[in-house]
């Protein structure tokens, strides 16, 4: 009896840039991985300066300073455990961004005009916030807008472009805060987070569920 094999189908070697075309030119895709790079360039420039800021702002040393980092650490786990979900659920994902990036541009912009330490705080925690409920769902939308043989290849390419903005974010910062004033790579993150909430506001118009 002669065996039956599956047909195959012809092996065609994607060009490297190819993907990377495809995602940019996705009408969803290509906007949430600007999301990404843009928030995450901004963040990362916080996070490396942050304790230079509240030495030079505060005259917190690193007892302060890891405490601070403590807290914040189990409001985001709490935020992007239990609350990220429920939001993204009841409200969308699109949505759902869209608000964590206005938590961001609020916490950021506190931070950057506290006059003391308990207002930066209180920013700080509107940062966490804001970007404890962002993240998931970039990561969720992605999914849904990539179809189910690419979703691997998309995510993979937001993630090295995430991986990008956090190489540039620190040394721009670094650069802002000893050229310009310590407190200017919170007013540089703010900025960069408007396009960024643009770029949302049409993924949500894109991604609207029907009433």
């Amino acid at each position: 009896m002669r065996e039956n094999r599956p047909e195959r189908r012809p092996y065609r070697p994607l060009k490297r840039l190819d993907g990377l075309n495809e995602a940019f030119a996705h009408p969803i895709i290509g906007r949430i991985m600007a999301i990404s790079f843009i928030t995450v360039v901004g963040f990362a420039g916080i996070e490396a300066t942050y304790g230079l800021w509240t030495e030079t702002r505060f005259g917190w040393g690193p007892r302060q300073i890891g405490l601070a980092f403590m807290a914040i650490g189990l409001l985001g786990a709490v935020c992007q455990g239990w609350l990220s979900g429920r939001l993204a659920r009841r409200f969308g994902e699109a949505t759902t961004l869209t608000g964590g990036l206005v938590f961001m541009c609020v916490g950021l912009t506190t931070q950057w005009l506290s006059p003391v330490w308990q207002v930066a705080i209180l920013g700080f925690a509107f940062v966490c916030i804001g970007q404890s409920i962002c993240f998931p769902n970039l990561t969720g939308l992605i999914s849904q807008a990539a179809p189910p043989d690419r979703q691997g290849e998309m995510l993979g390419l937001n993630m090295s472009g995430m991986a990008l903005a956090r190489i540039g974010g620190p040394v721009l910062a670094g650069q802002l805060f000893s050229l310009v004033s310590p407190g200017s790579p919170f007013a540089f993150a703010a900025v960069l987070i408007l396009p960024a909430v643009w770029f949302a506001l049409q993924v949500r118009q894109r991604t609207r569920r029907p009433a």
